[in-house]
Parts: C-alpha cells; sequence; structure tokens
C-alpha cells in the first residue's frame, strides 16, 4: 500500500505543540505570580519580606524566559532558516510566499511546518519508490504531494516508439484543471521529427516555456499543441526522461498559468523526472514481461489454428476503438477512462486463453460440435479465468494486481445480454462490460474471417448480424455506438483486408 503524509505526521507538528505547551505553561504561572504580587501590595502590605521574595522571583522568571528563547531561536529557529534558504535555491520554496520584511525574521512556524511536510513528501516517495508500487499509483502520488509546492496544474509522460522515430502520449495526470486533456492526448502519436521535442531528445537538456500563446504564435500549429491550448495549458518545462545515457521518453509538467516557472523550479522538477523515470522502467518492465509471458500462452492456441490468422490484433484493435468511442457517451464517462482502453487493449487478446486445455479434435472440427463437445469447448472461459486468477494472485503476494480486466474478459466473453451465455448465464450489467465490449469485437471478427466450420462473411452480413444480436447477445448500448460509427469500424477492417 502507499505511503502518505498524512499516515507518517511531522515530528516538526508533535515538537511544535510541545513548545507551545511549555510557553502557555510559563505564561500561567508568571501571571499567577503577578496576581499574587498584587494581592500582597494591596491586601498584605506588613509581609514585606515575601514581597520582595516574590519580586526577585518575578525577575528570575523573566531572566530565563530571556535565556530560552535566546537558546531556541539560535539552536532551532536559525538552523531551520538556514535550510529554507537552502530548500528556496533547489525550487523547494517559491520566495513570494515569504510575507517578512526581513528574511531572518519570516513566520517561523508555518513556514518550518511546510518545509518539513515537502521533506517528508520526498522521503515517502523514495520509500514509494522501493516498494515495488505501480506506477500509476507513484504518478498519482506525485501529482498529489508536491502540486501545492510546484507550479503545475497537469503531469503529461510521452515514449518514443518505432525505433526512435515517433512519439506517443502515453500518460497524462491531472486535478480539478484540464480534465478532457489526458483522454484528448493519450494515444497521440507524432513522427519526432516533426516536432520541436527533437532538439529536448537530441539534446538531453529541458525546456520551458512560460507563455504557450506566444510560443506557437506566427506559426502552422500542430494538433498536440491545438490541444492544449483548447484545454486551457498556457505554460510548461519539459524534461527529456533517460535510461541511462539514453532518452526513453519526454516528460511534462505544465500550468494553466502563463510565466509561473523559473530556473529554481528545474532542479527540483528534474529530481521528479527522475523518480518517476525509475518507477516508470520498473513498471513497464515488470507488466511487458508478465503480458508477455501470458500473451505467448495465447498466441500457441492460436497457432494450432491457421485459419484465425492475425485474430488477436484484429479483436485488440477492434476492442480499443469500441471502448474510446463508448468513452464519449456520458454513461460511461466515469467508467472508461485512459487506463481503462489501455488495459482493454491489452488484455482482449487473452479472451481465449483458456482454449489451450481443449483438445486438437475439438478446437479444430471443420463441422459443428457435437452437444457433449460443445460442453467441453464451454470449459475454456472458466479455465482461462482461472489461470489469469492464478497468476494475480502470486502478482498479490510481491504488491501488484493487473489481470483484474483479463480476468473479466476470459470468463465473460461469451456470456451474452439476455442470459443465454455462458459458463454461468449472466444477463445484462451482471456481465462485466469490458467483456461486454470484447464480445461484439470478438464475434464481428469471427463473422469477418473464415474458420474451419464457416466462410468469411461479408461486411454488410457481418454488420447486419450484429445489429440482429442488439438486446438478445449483445448490449443494445454497445450496438448503437458501433453501427453509429460503423464508418471508423469499415476503415479498420480494410485496413486489415488490405493486409491480407
Amino acid at each position: 500500500m502507499l505511503k502518505t503524509n498524512e499516515e507518517d505526521k511531522s515530528n516538526f507538528q508533535v515538537y511544535k505543540r510541545h513548545i507551545t505547551t511549555i510557553i502557555i505553561l510559563i505564561f500561567i504561572a508568571v501571571l499567577s505570580t503577578l496576581i499574587l504580587l498584587f494581592i500582597n501590595l494591596h491586601i498584605n502590605r506588613e509581609y514585606s519580606k515575601l514581597f520582595y521574595i516574590e519580586i526577585a522571583l518575578v525577575v528570575f522568571i523573566f531572566i530565563f524566559l530571556t535565556i530560552l528563547f535566546v537558546n531556541v531561536y539560535r539552536n532551532l529557529f536559525l538552523p531551520i532558516i538556514q535550510l529554507y534558504k537552502g530548500m528556496e535555491q533547489v525550487g523547494l520554496i517559491d520566495n513570494r510566499t515569504v510575507e517578512t520584511k526581513n528574511n531572518e525574521l519570516m513566520p517561523v512556524f508555518w513556514e518550518v511546518e511546510e518545509i518539513f511536510n515537502k521533506l517528508n513528501s520526498l522521503i515517502l516517495l523514495v520509500e514509494n519508490l522501493s516498494r515495488n508500487i505501480p506506477f500509476k499509483h507513484i504518478l498519482n502520488y506525485i501529482f498529489d504531494s508536491f502540486i501545492e509546492y510546484i507550479p503545475y496544474t497537469y503531469i503529461g509522460i510521452a515514449l518514443i516508439g518505432d525505433n526512435g522515430k515517433s512519439i506517443k502520449a502515453s500518460y497524462g495526470i491531472t486535478g480539478k484543471h484540464h480534465q478532457s486533456l489526458a483522454k484528448r492526448l493519450l494515444g497521440f502519436k507524432v513522427g519526432i521529427n516533426g516536432t520541436s521535442l527533437g532538439r529536448i531528445i537530441e539534446t538531453g537538456k529541458e525546456r520551458i516555456i512560460n507563455d504557450l500563446e506566444e510560443y506557437v504564435k506566427g506559426k502552422p500549429i500542430k494538433e498536440y499543441n491545438r490541444i492544449l491550448l483548447e484545454e486551457g495549458i498556457k505554460s510548461s518545462i519539459t524534461f527529456p526522461l533517460k535510461n541511462d545515457k539514453e532518452v526513453v521518453g519526454i516528460i511534462f509538467f505544465s500550468s494553466n498559468t502563463k510565466n509561473v516557472y523559473k530556473k529554481e523550479h528545474i532542479r527540483f522538477l528534474k529530481t521528479l523526472a527522475n523518480s518517476i523515470m525509475l518507477s516508470l522502467e520498473e513498471d513497464i518492465l515488470i507488466d511487458d514481461l508478465i503480458i508477455s509471458s501470458t500473451l505467448a500462452l495465447a498466441m500457441l492456441t492460436e497457432e494450432r489454428d491457421p485459419e484465425t490468422g492475425d485474430h488477436l490484433n484484429r479483436m485488440k484493435t477492434y476492442s480499443k476503438v469500441i471502448a474510446e468511442l463508448l468513452s464519449y457517451e456520458k454513461r460511461y464517462k466515469d467508467i472508461i477512462d485512459t487506463e481503462y482502453i489501455n488495459n482493454i487493449e491489452r488484455f482482449s487478446p487473452l479472451h481465449d486463453i483458456g482454449k489451450v486445455a481443449i483438445r486438437d479434435d475439438i478446437l479444430l472440427k471443420p463441422g459443428k460440435l457435437s452437444e457433449e463437445e460443445f460442453e467441453i469447448m464451454k470449459t475454456h472461459a472458466v479455465y482461462g479465468a482461472k489461470v489469469l486468477k492464478m497468476a494475480d494472485e502470486n502478482l498479490k503476494k510481491k504488491g501488484r494486481s493487473i489481470f483484474k480486466l483479463g480476468i473479466e474478459i476470459a470468463e465473460g466473453h461469451h456470456e451474452k445480454w439476455d442470459g443465454s451465455g455462458y459458463p454461468y448465464g449472466k444477463k445484462g450489467e451482471d456481465i462485466p462490460l469490458s467483456a461486454r465490449i470484447v464480445a461484439v469485437a470478438d464475434v464481428f471478427d469471427a463473422l469477418t474471417s473464415k474458420r474451419p466450420y464457416k466462410r468469411a462473411f461479408s461486411l454488410e452480413e457481418s454488420i447486419q448480424i450484429i445489429e440482429e444480436g442488439s438486446g438478445k447477445h449483445f448490449d443494445p448500448n454497445i450496438v448503437n455506438v458501433f453501427i453509429e460509427n460503423i464508418q471508423i469500424i469499415t476503415e479498420i477492417y480494410e485496413q486489415f483486408l488490405l493486409k491480407g
């Protein structure tokens, strides 16, 4: 579990409460002494020796308090002021927040508390990086923990692909600002040579843009810059993400305010960028290794049937596109986000992984299966889910869990909207959304492909069958979106057709 500032309260807060308590007690003692003096002076004049003793006691207390505050100032506040100045140099503190006429007489308690909280956030970040926490949680932690101290309202990450020829928006996180930005940008890919990012990748140096509108003025505006401006981004600081000496991507810290980034922000944001790179590298390596191994097992099933050809790649593409189209529908806006779409693309090829347990004489039978054979075939959904659940249980022991959507898809992609499917006869929205999406994509590709037991149906025939299955086999909402955007589906179908 990811550790937070709330769970690990600052020692300084405890110390501050102790100091405050001591001061209050001393104040009460002094006040009590003064009251006694007053009583003695005006009521008991005959006890003159006691009066002088009390006067001496008050003088002693004030001398003691003076020495105490001098020592506290010298031993606590002066070192903290020096720490403050050092933090300011690396951008942890914006000196504009110091509301004082003299920098060495700043408001002490709240300023010190803020410094310790920043240090505490950095310490917790280092601890979390060493605890095998998934990258998305680290990115969320960084965004939430440092947004009070560093001027950003969006963090975006783009990774280099196609052997260094392109760069693709891969991660994005925001708070209350720019809520549509991640969805609009993620997956957006451009050639590196066609962007100004090529210079950052080539030199490995950061770039500050404090006025994006001014930066693009008079130039042909790129699509990604247009999206940024439309979503309210006004300034940004960009760092290369380096793996050893090789640049593998770009990270953007962006703000909805102009002229907020200064040189002192560079050092601290570079520290965050390096932390993000460490977590990202580990996350990508582990997840890719796990999923690649599982996908290889799934492909063994496909290779047993040469007629299925590029089925995994095709249905993965259809599934992702359907999920993207659904994400614009109001009913799904709180369910389908960028991570969900990426996971649909990632895990949909595992839908039939359970077929590794099905005998060839059943799996490759050219004719209709007997009732007994069909019952055996249906077990692939349960077996596939079981394999992925076992893999996920092992991962949970290491603090990770990545196969949730894959389990839903493997187990539920043969369930039907009207409850007539298998393995459990679930109906309607009791079937996970991921499985309902993959069901449409899987059947559409199966219809348009040649199989041992059938010819390939035409595009028109396949669309008609999908439409007729609305409310019976398929979720009617998904079918509606599928039909409304049939031109996009058709273009993808034709691209695959051309590839043969």
